[in-house]
């Protein structure tokens, strides 16, 4: 039930959902369609007792996993042994429950939907039952059980992914996977690994994969569970039902898709701390990030006001909200600015060797879109003054490649800090071994790209030696 909120009776306050909310889940239904459930809605609940709808249920699972399913026809059996129903062995040892047991399988028979065979050491004993593989057999057999076919919902599901490209961005990423998913899905007639078995999940996917299209232009911040409650109307429908998968997906997207830095249906497995990064940099993220820096600078923000945080030498920050509400930065004797990938390395700069004329900001491991309008606000204010911007990261291939991105999406004129050869020479003995076969392909890749035409001399000698060095070591000399 939907709650009203404090904020609806203040004024000037923004109403912020509750955990449920009614015109979210009316609106993730209205989505799904008459396919809310995978449940047959027409079946008499009376009509047939627990062993048909058991023993019906068992031999669709293992239909559903097999040649007949997936190529419709096979000349081995779908079948089950008795012997091996673990789940009723126990109530089989009972008479009059094997007897009842042995009616239903005789009735399944009768309807022309299985077949069976006696074991041979006891001839009142059913052995083995299996399906009989006819479309009107196996409707029946989905009929009893009280389940939809799966073909029906694979079939109604491609349609629905089709559907939902007509509604996306043209030539987006995201219209390319569906596209993608939805020809696997039709040839196998099963789902992908980045689906599931379950309908409302699926679906919980495919709108949320809707959501990111819409929102590819301006990725503004969005707050997990806010959004879970305006999609789904459950705050935590996306994080307990469908953020691993969409995880997968966005990592999958942006390796195949957008970078083309991995094979083609590539197993590789996302880290929580990759899912997240994964998540912020489409502008989701689970709580408001804050952006730290240190130097002497003024922002101006789009109400007219200003804040100025040249008096706070060790260090300021301010958080997402704000940072897409600046419309300029100015500087006040600043003459280098210089972002530093690490935490533990911007920490310790900013105690033992920034100056008083430097504007230092901490870069992360990752860059969502509200990092990215700020770092472009500071960039773009270093470009007007005429001052020297500089990136400091790691020597191995993400340091580069986050180097490349900030220099492409918000400085042009970035410059990399102590990540060359000398560096490499200078701290040769805390360097370690780069044995990672998959990074020394990348650095292979992009030797020949004009992107990473600053690196190209400290990347051959990476390969040459096999050596790369992490951030957090230089301060350790």
């Amino acid at each position: 039930m939907k709650t009203e909120s404090v904020s609806a009776k203040v004024p000037g306050i923004q109403e912020i959902p509750g955990t449920f909310n009614v015109q979210g889940k009316k609106d993730f239904l209205e989505f799904m369609g008459e396919a809310a459930s995978d449940k047959a809605g027409d079946v008499p609940a009376e009509e047939y007792g627990k062993y048909e709808k058991y023993i019906a249920t068992e031999l669709l699972a293992k239909y559903e996993n097999s040649k007949a399913y997936r190529e419709g026809s096979s000349t081995r059996k779908t079948a089950v042994r008795v012997d091996q129903l673990s789940d009723i062995e126990d109530e089989l040892e009972d008479d009059d429950k094997r007897k009842e047991f042995s009616e239903a399988v005789e009735k399944l028979k009768s309807l022309g939907v299985v077949d069976f065979s006696y074991d041979k050491d006891d001839a009142q004993a059913i052995d083995r039952i299996w399906l009989i593989i006819e479309d009107k057999s196996v409707r029946d057999a989905y009929r009893i059980a009280g389940l939809r076919p799966k073909i029906d919902i694979i079939n109604e599901f491609t349609e629905k992914i089709e559907g939902t490209i007509k509604n996306m961005l043209p030539d987006s990423i995201y219209a390319a996977f569906l596209k993608d998913q939805a020809e696997q899905i039709r040839e196998r007639k099963n789902f992908t690994r980045y689906f599931t078995d379950d309908i409302r999940q699926n679906f919980g996917i495919l709108r949320f994969i809707l959501f990111l299209d819409s929102n590819e232009e301006n990725k503004k911040e969005q707050m997990e569970r806010v959004l879970s409650t305006r999609l789904f109307g459950d705050s935590k429908f996306f994080e307990r039902e469908i953020r691993a998968k969409v995880i997968l997906i966005l990592h999958t997207i942006k390796h195949e898709y957008e970078e083309g830095l991995a094979a083609k249906g590539s197993q590789s497995i996302v880290t929580v701390d990759e899912g997240e990064q994964l998540l912020a940099e489409k502008g989701i993220v689970r709580y408001p990030e804050i952006f730290e820096f240190a130097g002497c600078i003024s922002v101006i923000f789009d109400d007219g006001r200003s804040a100025d945080f040249s008096t706070q030498t060790y260090g300021a920050c301010i958080n997402a909200s704000m940072a897409e509400r600046v419309t300029s930065v100015t500087f006040r004797d600043v003459e280098r600015v210089l972002f530093i990938e690490n935490k533990s390395v911007y920490v310790w700069y900013l105690s033992k060797q920034r100056k008083d004329n430097e504007l230092v900001l901490y870069h992360g491991h990752f860059v969502s879109p509200a990092k990215g309008m700020w770092f472009k606000c500071i960039a773009d204010e270093a470009e007007r003054s005429g001052v020297r911007v500089g990136f400091w990261g790691d020597i191995d291939f993400s340091g580069f490649r986050k180097f490349v991105r900030l220099k492409r999406n918000s400085c042009p004129s970035l410059e990399p800090y102590e990540m060359g050869v000398k560096t490499l020479q200078v701290f040769s003995k805390f360097v370690v071994p780069l044995d990672n076969e998959k990074e020394k392909e990348h650095l292979k890749n992009v030797l020949t790209d004009d992107d990473y035409y600053s690196f190209r001399h400290v990347i051959n000698y990476m390969l040459e030696n096999k050596v790369r060095l992490e951030q957090e070591n230089i301060p350790a000399e």
